[in-house]
């Protein structure tokens, strides 16, 4: 009898601290589905009380797609209302509500640890804010990103239909919506092969990069760079008050000049408490740190597990928006808008680090 009763005791140990975890699991699983809950109560009912200038972008997306485009407009403003015109206007509140909502989910899945959900909700509440109550290019890019990423997030089956997603989706947002997209999937495969390499190779890599720089026509790097200063003097023009909008501090023709100016906005842009001292700026900083946080593990761990493929591919591609998102980005809400909108890169990264969990 005495027997009998030693042997469950053993036993109970791991099946209670099993349930524990699975209770953690759920409890973060819970607070994933609460967030995506709220949006669509705010998205359908609370979306007028937001403020205007989160909706600039989708304003002239439907202008064109109501009253029909302007010269003045952006080329990819034109193709992103051509895309949303397949949809109909009067479906397209619905579709971006019900494309966010599922990108939510993708964002909140998989977490186990409180410091893992809160690091999240850093990447989730300034793309929920920027992306997410209308319409916009950003729209497009959140269903690129869900393609991308699903086989990784869900399924994580295959490592040839990540990179077919990727480059077919990227070679056609690039050649008829954003251009840049195209330069994005170059530097890609420079930081990719960088990814794992001692510093004397990115050192060697960046005097490459300038030397390339310095020896480029002056109409190409007007092109890159200009931007910046063309869409801040737009803004001034109609009246928009941008606290955080910077102009270039060089002149972009000319090679040392466009160096000088990619460097001062990598200080504006990554380090947005120097310039800019609120606390929206002070969560952006938060945010860029949570951001640069995974990018550093991510290459600690592909060092250390060479054969693991996410944390290179993703890591990889994150770094290649960055890289040249600096290059233009005319102020720090434009930037934070682009980035967070590829943000599922980062998640991916992440998901891909969870050990599977004891049943």
């Amino acid at each position: 009898m005495r027997m009998s009763h030693a042997i469950p005791g053993p036993a109970a140990t791991p099946r209670t601290t099993t349930r524990r975890g699975t209770r953690r699991f759920n409890q973060y699983s819970i607070a994933g589905v609460l967030i995506v809950f709220v949006y669509v109560i705010i998205y359908a009912y609370f979306r007028e009380m937001l403020p205007e200038k989160w909706s600039v972008d989708s304003a002239k997306i439907l202008e064109i797609l109501n009253y029909g485009g302007t010269d003045e407009m952006d080329n990819s403003f034109a193709v992103t209302a051509a895309l949303f015109s397949i949809i109909g206007s009067e479906n397209l509140d619905v579709f971006t509500c019900i494309s966010s909502a599922i990108f939510l989910f993708f964002a909140t899945h998989k977490i186990r640890r409180a410091g893992d959900f809160f690091s999240r909700l850093l990447l989730i509440a300034p793309c929920i804010m920027l992306n997410m109550f209308a319409p916009s290019k950003e729209t497009v890019v959140l269903l690129m990103t869900m393609c991308i990423t699903v086989t990784t997030i869900y399924f994580r089956t295959s490592r040839f239909f990540t990179i077919g997603a990727f480059l077919g989706l990227y070679a056609i947002y690039g050649v008829f919506v954003r251009n840049y997209y195209l330069l994005i999937v170059g530097v890609f495969f420079i930081v990719h092969y960088l990814w794992r390499r001692p510093l004397k190779y990115h050192v060697l890599a960046a005097i490459v990069i300038a030397g390339a720089v310095l020896a480029a026509p002056s109409s190409l790097l007007q092109t890159l760079q200009s931007p910046r200063d063309t869409s801040n003097a737009y803004a001034e023009q109609i009246g928009s008050d941008n606290r955080t909008a910077f102009t270039n501090i060089a002149s972009p023709a000319t090679g040392p000049g466009f160096l000088v100016n990619y460097v001062y906005a990598a200080t504006v842009l990554i380090t947005p408490v120097i310039y800019f001292q609120t606390p929206s700026d002070a969560f952006m900083q938060l945010m860029i740190f949570a951001m640069l946080l995974i990018l550093y593990k991510a290459r600690r761990r592909s060092r250390r597990q060479p054969e693991q493929f996410e944390p290179r591919f993703f890591g990889s591609l994150f770094v290649a928006h960055i890289l040249v998102q600096l290059i233009f980005e005319p102020d720090l809400g434009s930037f934070t808008r682009h980035l967070t909108s590829v943000m599922l890169y980062l998640i991916a990264i992440k998901v891909s680090g969870n050990k599977p969990i004891q049943r």
